[in-house]
């Protein structure tokens, strides 16, 4: 190595050194602020510059035309369904296709975000167009907090830091500011987190129902509700039998009569909006039926059966190398959750995103919309391993940063993610 590479070498490091120790010395507030607000300008910046682009590519398309605009731009795809929502609620009678089947419509999408943005525009005057991401942004800054508050209670500092950048300036951080439901979702996901671990299950059910009405997924609650009490009464249990004394103390009936209130109402939560869509169309498959109408393009009509989506999609484009590549990920995703550093998150975290991961596995289909699933899975982010080394650290900084302008193309521009 040359004295001139060395010496561009140390700058870069010295460079880095000084980003980290900014980050480190600035309070817990301003810190998260900061590496938040980065996050939004360079997804901003990417998302401005594509913009143009695909409104000269295609003029005449109605979400892309120049003529509507760039908030427009932001509320695309998926946005539409919301704005829907927002203005003229849900439909009483679902569309249908050439075919019969119901069509793509406005009831895959849960009503407490567009409801919020009605609330919005209905108080200040503002469009939707700009009420959406502002309630995205809104909701990505708090989700920020939460996270970080989530990791670095039991990974220090510096881990919930990680998790906050990965989370805000990485690959798919671009959706925490467009009209999707998906910024509210995490924020509330990871305060009903918080609210578990310190058991306040008043404010956790509070979350836990609300999740359930902005996105699918909050169901997940509940079952790591119940796998946590499981696991605290049989420890007091054993307690007691060793002991003689009244270990079940420890969780006291009163505690476990708020538990199962509060397991019982996120899980009513979680499963009304089915009854609520046949309630008000009239057909007792409204709801499944909608959401199978996404599936058509991927594999046809077919019927669904919960836990064979992956294996369905996976042996039909990939044949039996498909369906071992499913086998390999669930036996390899639990064997990394167990591995020490990742359950140095805390067990809270770990066995949530146990069982989210296995909702999603159940119930939906791999696309392009898969990634964005897996959001509420960000405070793996923090898991000590995936920072352990400097030359580790910048490889993820790295991608996390050019991966983001990939995935705007990939996701926003050429599908619905």
């Amino acid at each position: 190595m040359s004295r001139t590479d060395g010496a561009v070498t140390g700058s870069l490091a010295n460079g880095r050194r000084r980003i980290v120790d900014l980050a480190t010395s600035l309070p817990v507030w301003a810190a998260v602020l900061l590496v938040w607000g980065g996050g939004r300008v360079v997804s901003t910046s990417w998302l401005a510059l594509a913009y143009p682009l695909m409104g000269r590519a295609m003029p005449d398309n109605a979400i892309w035309g120049n003529e509507h605009g760039f908030l427009a731009f932001l509320t695309a795809w998926d946005g539409q369904y919301y704005e829907q929502i927002s203005v003229h609620g849900y439909p009483t009678t679902l569309p249908l296709d050439a075919g019969g089947h119901v069509a793509q419509n406005a009831w895959a999408f849960l009503p407490a975000f567009p409801f919020a943005i009605r609330m919005l525009t209905a108080s200040t005057g503002v469009p939707f167009e700009l009420g959406a991401p502002l309630v995205a942004l809104v909701s990505g800054l708090v989700a920020a907090f939460l996270l970080h508050r989530l990791v670095s209670d039991h990974a220090g500092r510096a881990a919930g830091m990680w998790a906050v950048f990965f989370f805000t300036c990485g690959p798919l951080s671009f959706l925490l500011q467009v009209g999707y439901a998906e910024s509210t979702f995490l924020a509330l996901s990871f305060g009903a987190l918080l609210a578990l671990e310190r058991r306040r299950y008043g404010l956790l059910t509070l979350l836990g129902v609300v999740a359930a009405f902005t996105r699918p997924g909050a169901l997940a609650l509940p079952l790591l509700l119940g796998v946590v009490a499981l696991v605290r009464w049989v420890r007091a249990r054993r307690a007691a039998a060793g002991t003689g004394v009244r270990s079940l103390d420890a969780f006291p009936v009163a505690e476990r009569l708020r538990v199962v209130a509060a397991g019982l109402a996120m899980a009513a939560a979680g499963l009304a909006w089915p009854v609520i869509a046949s309630h008000v169309t009239g057909r007792p498959d409204a709801y499944l039926e909608t959401e199978m109408s996404w599936w058509v393009n991927f594999i046809g009509r077919v019927e669904f059966t919960p836990m064979t989506p992956w294996f369905l999609i996976a042996g039909r484009w990939l044949g039996v190398g498909g369906v071992l590549i499913v086998v390999f990920l669930l036996v390899a995703y639990p064997v990394w959750l167990l591995r020490r550093s990742t359950r140095a998150l805390g067990s809270t975290t770990v066995l949530y995103s146990a069982a989210y991961a296995l909702y999603i596995f159940a119930v939906s289909l791999p696309m392009a919309s898969t990634p964005r699933l897996l959001m509420p899975l960000a405070p793996l982010f923090g898991s000590p391993e995936l920072v352990a080394r400097p030359w580790m650290r910048w490889t993820f900084v790295s991608c996390a940063l050019l991966g983001q302008p990939v995935l705007v193309a990939v996701l926003w521009l050429l599908g619905p993610p």
